[in-house]
């Protein structure tokens, strides 16, 4: 499973952004998407990932979302969180700058700061 929490906000992003925000279920920040692997959904999150974060997630972690929720999360379901314990690094810079937009290896240590 895939997890998308979205960063920042749309104002002033590009149409194509927006849209794909739109279609990902992610209209406000701090929302979580949990979407199955597949190579649409990988091309969506690439276009939008100056606005999102994203990575694979554990069996627990998922739990711990769908405790959150109430409810079974099941593909394209959204999870409203809180913001993260200590906040987010930079909100305009990639992970690999030092940031936090874009892809990571591991995105249960951000959702864990945010249940």
């Amino acid at each position: 499973m895939i997890a998308t929490v979205k960063v920042r906000g749309s104002i002033d992003a590009r149409h194509k952004a927006k849209r794909t925000l739109k279609d990902l279920n992610l209209e406000k920040r701090n929302q979580c998407v949990v979407f199955e692997d597949n190579d649409s959904i990988r091309g969506m999150l690439e276009t939008a990932k100056d606005y999102i974060t994203y990575g694979e997630i554990s069996k627990e972690t998922l739990e711990k979302l769908e405790e959150r929720k109430g409810s079974e999360i099941e593909s394209g379901d959204t999870v409203k969180l809180t913001p993260p314990t200590g906040g987010f690094r930079d909100t305009k810079k990639q992970v690999g700058q030092g940031g936090s937009l874009g892809k990571r290896d591991n995105l249960d240590e951000l959702i864990q700061k945010m249940v």
